[in-house]
């Protein structure tokens, strides 16, 4: 691949960057830390962007490059503390304080839930809610079928739903 192509390549992948920041956003859960993974992304893309053989499948390249630098961050921070979340990050509206604090609640539990998940319903369930991926798309990031694809996200929202309403009636 010639420079000039690489480097058009490269501002091409540019344009996913929302998307790559709501996948590290999702692995996270922290702004900071999402934005520091988002630019590692781009790092390593540019890096290798050399021993992509197929420019039509860029995209999914480039998110499977999202997914391998999260699960490694994921891992180097569960090997060294837990993670703590921190709710000053959380976007708040104009409510009730009992309202706000009903919300502040759910979202913890959802957050908690999502982070019990296994990985492989998480990783499914990340990239279709945070980067809006098609099923296609995320078959082709976690080189998986999409039939797999599919059932994987229906356990996952399952799980979820179930787990929400098993931790709320707790409180």
């Amino acid at each position: 691949m010639k420079p000039q192509d690489k480097l058009k390549l490269f501002k091409e992948l540019m344009a996913y960057q929302e998307s790559v920041f709501r996948i590290c956003l999702g692995f996270s859960k922290n702004p900071c830390d999402a934005e520091e993974l988002a630019q590692d992304v781009y790092l390593r893309a540019y890096q290798k962007i050399g021993t992509l053989k197929d420019p039509n499948l860029a995209r999914a390249w480039l998110f499977r490059i999202v997914k391998n630098i999260c699960i490694d961050q994921a891992r180097k921070k569960r090997s060294k503390r837990p993670h703590k979340l921190n709710p000053n990050n959380q976007f708040v509206e104009r409510k009730t304080p009992e309202s706000l604090l009903y919300d502040k609640e759910q979202l913890q539990v959802l957050k908690k839930v999502i982070r019990q998940l296994p990985a492989k319903l998480k990783e499914v369930l990340v990239l279709r809610a945070y980067a809006h991926l098609s099923y296609q798309e995320i078959s082709s990031v976690l080189k998986i079928k999409e039939g797999t694809v599919m059932s994987r996200l229906n356990l996952a929202r399952q799980a979820v739903m179930s787990k929400m309403r098993r931790e709320l009636n707790e409180k």
